[in-house]
């Protein structure tokens, strides 16, 4: 009886143990797949300054900017509120090379940038001096680095979020910000004499395929030079 009564407690007490290791092993699963993830989609919230003074419509500029992103590559498409133009950029990691596209009505333009090369869409002249903080904070679910930085150009400071837990551990190559090794999330972003400040409003954890950063065929290729003069027709 007695051996009957201890098999018994033995029992119980193994299934609670098994219980408890189940749940906290799902639990711990589901907290690493929301925490780390090497490919999806980043929705940002856009606003702007305008470094020029001159009078624009503002209004017209797009709000949000989307960033997909696998280990091979990553892409983030800006486009106008009238769908009158769409910029995009894709950045191969393996070749460390930006590629550019432009459409404007119906032309469609595209500049591959050679290894290395900083993207055109970059103002070459922006210098960032970068000061690593031990503050973290949480932005969309998931943990941020934080960084000073010093546009030595303007003379401004602003702070950046950065997250380890996303995408490639250099996600910033041929970059003002290259020397940070992880995605940003909050940010700036200087556009010919635009400003833009970017704050990611979500993220989406989705299998990207690598033909999704393809060129279309329709795309004209062209120069730099030629790309940097059509940029300097739509924006300030």
């Amino acid at each position: 009886m007695r051996f009957m009564l201890n098999f018994v407690n033995t029992s119980r007490v193994f299934i609670t143990f098994l219980v408890v290791f189940t749940c906290f092993t799902a639990c711990n699963k589901q907290y690493n797949a929301k925490d780390q993830i090497s490919e999806g989609i980043i929705q940002y919230d856009i606003t702007y300054s305008n470094r020029s003074g001159q009078n624009f419509p503002f209004q017209l500029l797009p709000k949000v900017m989307e960033l997909k992103f696998n280990e091979n590559y990553s892409s983030y498409t800006l486009e106008d509120r009238l769908g009158l133009f769409s910029i995009s950029n894709i950045l191969d990691f393996g070749r460390c090379q930006h590629i550019t596209l432009i459409k404007v009505f119906d032309k469609k333009y595209v500049y591959k940038g050679k290894k290395g090369e900083v993207s055109v869409l970059f103002d070459s002249s922006v210098n960032y001096e970068m000061k690593y903080l031990e503050d973290t904070a949480r932005l969309v679910g998931y943990l941020c680095k934080t960084a000073n930085i010093r546009d030595t150009q303007s003379m401004k400071n602003f702070e950046i979020l950065y997250s380890h837990a996303i995408g490639s551990n250099k996600p910033n190559a041929n970059t003002p910000y290259e020397p940070i090794e992880g995605m940003l999330l909050d940010f700036r972003l200087v556009l010919k004499n635009l400003e833009m400040h970017l704050k990611a409003k979500s993220v989406e954890q989705k299998n990207i395929r690598d033909n999704a950063f393809e060129v279309p065929k329709e795309y004209k290729e062209i120069s730099r030079k030629k790309m940097e003069e059509i940029l300097t027709t739509i924006l300030p």
